[in-house]
């Protein structure tokens, strides 16, 4: 009885403390992505603020 209240806490804990996927938006996706790309830097500033709008929606 109590390795299985043992084992029980045990895969609780590990389970809990797995890593959520990152939640990204679609504006969020494309600056990352665009981010290393040869863009005029107006046009990666624009990306970077469609970004931050959308978390804030």
């Amino acid at each position: 009885m109590k390795y299985l209240a043992l084992c029980v806490l045990v895969f609780t804990g590990c389970a809990s403390n797995q890593p959520q996927p990152l939640k990204e938006t679609p504006e969020c996706m494309n600056y990352r992505g665009m981010m290393t790309a040869p863009m005029a830097p107006d046009a990666l500033d624009r990306l970077k603020q469609a970004c931050e709008n959308s978390k804030k929606q």
